[in-house]
């Protein structure tokens, strides 16, 4: 989900169920509501005060601030809008360090709110305190996924505070920053693996999982503004192919060194934003129809046309490059971009053929605009590593549906990956990297109480998800569970 900052998008967001805590890395599992009304978008649990009160956060590479829904927001006047808040007056531990101090707004017309606070919180067995996170009493939200927060990802650069509280408050450190400070983790690095729809994901911070992607890890240096830090998750869209089953290849894009394309891998975003051109070729090859939905734009197709792993599907291929030498491909199906298509009570919205149909998750953004948001959908390719120390995203094809574990701790400093991966290609940045934000202090201890979760599955069946027909999880609300 990007934060409005220089350009505006259109984003959405992306869900969480159990945890592993590993000798210096935590590992956090990812449930998505892949098909559902809200959009495909990714979560995981947390516990949030004293005593501990459930969370759901989505997790979000394109903002930096850790928000949650308060329970007394004008927004959240029933559990439907609001399937999960925090409660203030119910934690003794939660203090408003800045009264008026959230000031969030995303490209969707999405804004957030309200005070920044500190309180504990639990992550996998771990209980850290003083933890700085928004507390949002006022949302203006189109339409809220089911979720109590967001947890942002970016540089603490990206802190969504009111400008005229910049300089007061910008030093706020954020959610990976403060795993290293209270020293869960040893470096500002975290690792993602989407897999498919109809199986659990996840988030490592602190570590690589060498189980979970084919052949080489590449590594990338992210690009930045002249004369200023690496702060954000920004790669050069070097060229984007598509190779139709029935034809020859086709580039979509390509990069020149006069004309870049700007790529964002934002795991809050759920539609894969092309220019005009592209986006057009591939609704040509989509083979899909307009949507006939009152109140609904976009195209569609039955399922069962686009499931993975046929002989004559349409296949992608992106490479992306960053400010060095390097460069790395991601291969996907066509079926990677549509998702099923649902009515609020989640039964699968058919044709008048009665088959089930899916949305192609595409949008079309203008060709000067240069900026391309690779959504969650396409980014389930891959095996991405997020290095806030380096300024580095680290890139390998995902080896979806895998069965083991391989967990490798992360050193901080230049050398930490190599340290940790056998097969990286790697490059060292030459650009200066956004630091370590503000002199925070935490203490970590174990938790003694497992943390509550605040979803669960539930189960459709459709060829489009998880390369089978097999049933999928999506999200639904269920009891905290207490130990």
């Amino acid at each position: 989900m990007k934060l409005l900052k220089t350009f505006t998008f259109l984003p959405l967001l992306c869900f969480g169920v159990g945890a592993t805590e590993h000798h210096g890395t935590i590992e956090l599992s990812l449930m998505n509501s892949v098909g559902s009304i809200h959009g495909d978008h990714y979560y995981a649990n947390v516990t949030v005060g004293t005593p501990g009160q459930s969370q759901t956060v989505m997790i979000d590479t394109g903002s930096g601030t850790t928000i949650f829904a308060a329970s007394n927001a004008s927004f959240c006047t029933n559990s439907t809008l609001c399937p999960s808040t925090l409660n203030a007056t119910q934690s003794s531990t939660l203090e408003v360090a800045y009264p008026g101090g959230l000031d969030s707004n995303y490209g969707d017309g999405t804004h957030l709110g309200g005070d920044l606070i500190t309180d504990v919180v639990q992550i996998s067995n771990l209980m850290i305190s003083n933890v700085s996170m928004g507390l949002a009493h006022d949302i203006r939200w189109n339409y809220m996924p089911p979720v109590s927060g967001i947890m942002g990802l970016g540089y603490s650069n990206l802190n969504a505070v009111p400008m005229k509280m910049w300089n007061e408050v910008r030093q706020n450190p954020s959610f990976v920053e403060t795993l290293v400070k209270a020293k869960a983790i040893s470096s500002r690095l975290f690792s993602i693996y989407l897999n498919t729809p109809d199986l659990y994901g996840s988030i490592l911070f602190g570590g690589i999982d060498n189980a979970k992607y084919n052949g080489p890890l590449t590594t990338l240096n992210c690009l930045s503004y002249p004369d200023h830090a690496i702060d954000s998750w920004y790669l050069k869209l070097q060229e984007v192919t598509m190779k139709p089953y029935d034809g020859p290849n086709q580039t979509l894009l390509r990069s020149t060194t006069l004309d870049p394309w700007v790529a964002i891998p934002d795991t809050g975003c759920a539609v894969w934003h092309l220019p005009t051109s592209a986006y057009h070729k591939v609704v040509g090859y989509a083979g899909v129809n307009p949507m006939t939905i009152a109140h609904e734009r976009g195209f569609v197709r039955p399922c069962r046309e686009v499931a993975y792993g046929n002989a004559n599907a349409t296949r992608f291929q992106i490479v992306f490059a960053g400010n060095g030498t390097n460069t790395a491909s991601l291969d996907f199906e066509l079926a990677d971009i549509f998702a099923p298509l649902t009515q609020e009570n989640g039964s699968m919205i058919a044709d008048r053929y009665g088959q089930p149909l899916c949305r192609l998750q595409i949008i079309e953004v203008p060709e000067y605009q240069r900026v391309s948001l690779i959504s969650n959908d396409v980014m389930r390719a891959g095996y991405w590593v997020f290095d806030l120390d380096n300024g580095q995203i680290s890139l390998g094809q995902s080896n979806l549906r895998a069965n083991i574990s391989k967990v490798v701790r992360v050193q901080a400093g230049t050398n930490g990956l190599t340290q940790a991966i056998e097969n990286l290609v790697f490059e060292t940045q030459a650009n200066k990297v956004d630091r370590m934000s503000g002199s925070t202090t935490h203490k970590l201890s174990t938790a003694t109480n497992t943390i509550g979760y605040t979803t669960g599955a539930q189960f459709y069946t459709t060829s489009i998800v998880g390369h089978s027909s097999k049933s999928a999880p999506r999200l639904e609300t269920q009891r905290r569970l207490t130990k």
